[in-house]
């Protein structure tokens, strides 16, 4: 994901005497007038330019594997959705129950979606990633969401599948309760399983703060072996082994949310 930092993203105010300043970034709608420098933003733009070492993650042969694992479709987020890797996670879950819902359909026509970013009276204001998607995932300017947009996106469209949201237990726990019986499940953790951070800050709709917990990542957790979670990723489009403790420590970070995607009982 491009993730912008505090100290380089201005907020476009929506009325015209918006303060602006030089040294930040001001956040564009539109691509073409959106100015990003390499220092400002964190780029996960295409994967040659992402840096993995094996000690990270590995590709991994899924016949090969030694332990759990589900065959789900695995989907690459680029180059349509270049931050949009909760809605390419949902769509490997909901095609592997025989969906034929796209990627891109489930991004721009169900997803629900804000770039309502202004500032007013000195303070900055911005919509609510566990109501919406922050921004544009077709974009590669922009943030991303959390479980609850993805629950009432399926919710509120699939005739085939419902969602909801998991919070509060560990990956060995729904290993045990979901993946054990065939159900894969969206996980929020990190790009690459990389150290998350807070960046940007603004006011939501309730009236509190909110503080973007940056490298926030959507994956699908498909299997498990002993040392290893295996997980399709979006920024691969590839099913990739990650050692156990280091899944748990980024998925508490983002604040251990998974989305149960079931079929429809007819």
């Amino acid at each position: 994901f491009a993730k912008a930092y505090e100290e380089d993203m201005q907020w476009s105010d929506t009325d015209a005497d918006a303060e602006t300043y030089e040294e930040d970034m001001q956040w564009n709608e539109t691509e073409s007038e959106a100015e990003v420098y390499e220092d400002d933003t964190q780029w996960s733009d295409t994967d040659a330019d992402a840096e993995v070492t094996e000690d990270d993650s590995q590709w991994c042969d899924a016949e090969a594997v030694d332990g759990k694992i589900i065959d789900v479709p695995a989907i690459c987020q680029y180059p349509q959705l270049p931050t949009g890797c909760e809605s390419v996670a949902a769509t490997m879950v909901m095609q592997y129950y025989g969906s034929a819902v796209t990627e891109t359909e489930f991004a721009g026509d169900w997803l629900e979606c804000s770039n309502d970013f202004y500032s007013s009276s000195g303070r900055d204001f911005g919509p609510d990633p566990h109501k919406v998607f922050a921004g544009d995932p077709f974009s590669e300017y922009s943030y991303g969401c959390y479980a609850g947009p993805i629950v009432d996106a399926i919710n509120n469209n699939s005739s085939m599948c419902t969602a909801e949201e998991i919070t509060g237990k560990t990956l060995e726990q729904l290993c045990e309760e979901y993946i054990d019986n065939d159900k894969p499940l969206l996980i929020w953790a990190t790009m690459y399983m990389k150290e998350s951070f807070k960046s940007n800050s603004w006011y939501i709709d309730d009236g509190s703060e909110f503080t973007w917990t940056a490298q926030e990542h959507c994956m699908v957790l498909v299997g498990y072996d002993e040392d290893n979670y295996y997980i399709n990723d979006p920024l691969t489009g590839t099913t990739m082994a990650y050692e156990k403790e280091l899944v748990e420590q980024r998925f508490a970070e983002l604040g251990s949310q998974a989305v149960y995607i079931r079929p429809v009982e007819k």
